[in-house]
């Protein structure tokens, strides 16, 4: 539903702390530009376990600064790519914020069969706009796409070299 009112960052962050807050909040959600819940489906074991080998292998190639489902501030709302990493400097300035204030240098987006092809686009649009260098979408089929600015990527900037069962 779009209300027609987009809401400051200020505004969907106080929403955010407020939602993760309570604890008859719903486990998966993300909230759009307008401060909608918009509501997921608890990730599968299967899911659950790419996320998380993911961000080992983000850690193993770059550094120990690599997370899972963490809520970011996009252009978009408050989203939660299933991975992410960004360099110690960054989580500094974050301080830990809750969403985080910006998106991380690296957002991994896992499918999953509910996902729709509209719904993914515009999350990896919103993560580029926000300043991330790279997104990676990994398929059903364990197939991994590296994207930019420019679209998508032969591999990855940051030599990755991701293999996903």
């Amino acid at each position: 539903m779009d209300t027609g009112l987009v809401l400051s960052e200020a505004d969907l962050a106080e929403r955010w702390r407020a939602l993760c807050a309570d604890p008859d909040s719903p486990d998966h959600f993300e909230l759009s530009r307008y401060g909608e819940v918009i509501l997921a489906p608890k990730p599968t074991t299967r899911h659950q376990r790419r996320s998380y080998r993911i961000a080992s292998m983000l850690e193993n190639a770059l550094g120990m600064e690599a997370a899972t489902e963490i809520g970011v501030m996009t252009d978009q709302g408050v989203r939660v790519p299933d991975a992410v990493w960004m360099p110690a400097a960054r989580w500094i300035e974050a301080r830990d914020a809750t969403p985080l204030p910006f998106v991380p240098d690296i957002c991994v987006e896992v499918l999953s069969p509910g996902n729709t092809r509209p719904e993914i686009e515009m999350k990896k649009a919103a993560y580029l706009r926000g300043g991330a260098r790279e997104v990676i979408v990994v398929a059903l089929d364990g197939s991994v796409a590296h994207f930019g600015p420019e679209g998508v990527r032969a591999a990855s900037v940051f030599g990755l070299v991701l293999k996903v069962d």
